[in-house]
């Protein structure tokens, strides 16, 4: 049986792509803090590697707000397991990047995804720039957007609301990243999504459309929500503003055509 590493396994995009896996038939070590020993991002791997084929790194931590912390512990921990992999015999791996990562990018978020890039293509994985991730019951941020578009009749929008969105369904995504783990790793990123932009607007309409609603939009000026969330971060909570720097600075030119000639991508209903 063929055997696959997974860091992420238990967060929304890993489960999904673990999931996949095992559907082929293949076992799964989950790396993270229960696994056995424990993985910690950013601590030295203490991983024994014998009998894995693969390894999918999934694993991020969004709690750091600092460069350097970000560079210390989700850049230089991401190629140091990588590294480690590799050193340990395996073949081929996977590293989960993000649409926001492009040359050029503004955010914090993209700027490290671009940097542990670097390394991983240097250590010959594949690397895939997933889109805006849903299914049926969808986690992360597309699962917190449905989430609010449920919570009340009136739902804010960033802007006019037109910035672009490409959404990839899991189940397509996982299927990208299980081929990707059994070839010979492409020289440039792969950017997996259908290819349709759906304005944010948009987006947040079929989303309430599916539980039944239809919301009244309030545009917000972006740089106003920037200064309130910076302002939530000064006084210690933990709202995320360097996402949206992200979702405002995109990249302007996305390009889907190489995934998909592997995996076929659904669009979004």
């Amino acid at each position: 049986m063929s055997r696959a590493a997974i860091t992420g396994a238990s967060g929304y995009v890993g489960s999904s792509i673990a999931r996949c896996f095992r559907e082929h038939g293949w076992d799964i070590l989950k790396l993270g803090r229960r696994s056995n020993p424990p993985y910690e991002l950013g601590a030295e791997p203490r991983i024994d590697w014998r009998g894995i084929d693969t390894l999918v790194h999934c694993a991020w931590d969004f709690t750091l707000k600092r460069w350097p912390d970000i560079e210390r512990v989700n850049v230089r921990g991401s190629v140091c397991l990588m590294q480690s992999a590799r050193d340990g015999g395996v073949k081929r791996g996977v590293f989960i990047s993000s649409l926001s990562c492009f040359e050029g990018c503004r955010s914090m978020y993209g700027r490290g995804k671009l940097a542990v890039e670097a390394g991983a293509l240097r250590l010959g994985f594949a690397v895939v720039r997933p889109g805006l991730v849903y299914g049926d019951h969808p986690g992360g941020m597309m699962g917190s957007l449905e989430k609010a578009v449920q919570a009340s009749p009136i739902v804010p929008l960033i802007g006019d609301g037109s910035y672009p969105q490409y959404p990839v369904h899991e189940a397509d995504l996982a299927e990208l990243v299980f081929a990707l783990s059994q070839a010979d790793p492409p020289a440039q990123p792969l950017s997996a999504a259908s290819g349709e932009a759906v304005p944010f607007r948009e987006l947040l309409r079929r989303l309430a459309a599916r539980r039944g609603r239809k919301p009244i939009f309030l545009p917000v000026p972006w740089p106003l929500i920037l200064a309130g969330l910076k302002s939530m971060e000064a006084l210690g909570l933990n709202p995320r503003s360097d996402s949206l720097t992200g979702f405002v600075f995109q990249n302007p030119r996305p390009d889907f055509e190489a995934a998909q000639r592997i995996t076929p991508f659904r669009p979004l209903q």
